[in-house]
């Protein structure tokens, strides 16, 4: 039907507004999302904590555990190390070079562990190598010092008078390896190398002879 021009027509209602519902993600790509915002967040936070360039720390311990069939994994750090075999591999030796625990087997072995920045082991130190001084003959003595400087661990060797042997443990690979939990801390050896006993915290000379006396005679 043809609509006269002059005739008005009535305004065209507007038309409605669409409205259109929020799409949500999908759990997975949520997920991933995720994932990714964490790798990149962790990427970010070892850069952070890992020093770059010719500072880095080069670990200077090499460690494996001995076993039947094959090497057990190390303890975590706190387990109690009693009646495990010592780890094989080489250590670093405060005078310079290399050493292992298996160059002390045959002789029951004193490991002490100790650092500049412990008092209670600078205490001890003196009464340690007393002790050494009358047990040379049957009980081995080894210092381990725990994250030190070369200079500072020197200069403790030196102060406190010891003159058994220390190796360095710059980045607590053996301490994890054996147990340690507080400082100073002392491992008691048998000749075959096992671990017998363990002391956490300072001993002195008296303490530390009747000790020998009850594991080695």
């Amino acid at each position: 039907m043809t609509v006269p021009p002059d005739t008005d027509l009535p305004p065209s209602p507007a038309p409605a507004p669409v409205l259109r519902r929020r799409r949500r993600l999908h759990p997975l790509v949520v997920g991933t999302i995720a994932a990714v915002i964490a790798l990149a967040a962790a990427t970010g936070v070892v850069a952070l904590l890992t020093p770059g360039g010719d500072d880095r720390v080069v670990p200077e311990v090499e460690l494996r555990f001995s076993g039947d069939d094959q090497d057990p994994p190390a303890p975590l750090v706190g387990d109690d190390p009693t009646g495990r075999s010592l780890p094989q591999g080489n250590f670093s030796m405060l005078a310079g070079g290399l050493g292992s625990f298996a160059d002390y087997r045959g002789t029951p072995l004193v490991v002490n562990f100790f650092a500049s920045w412990c008092v209670p082991c600078v205490a001890e130190m003196p009464a340690f190598e007393s002790v050494h001084q009358q047990r040379a003959a049957e009980v081995a003595f080894l210092g381990v010092n725990l994250r030190d400087s070369v200079a500072d661990a020197t200069a403790l060797v030196e102060r406190t008078g010891v003159t058994y042997d220390i190796a360095r443990d710059p980045a607590g690979e053996l301490a994890g390896a054996l147990g340690v939990v507080a400082m100073p801390s002392t491992v008691f050896v048998s000749a075959d190398g096992t671990i017998v006993a363990t002391q956490a915290g300072e001993l002195s000379a008296e303490e530390l002879r009747a000790r020998l006396e009850a594991l080695f005679g």
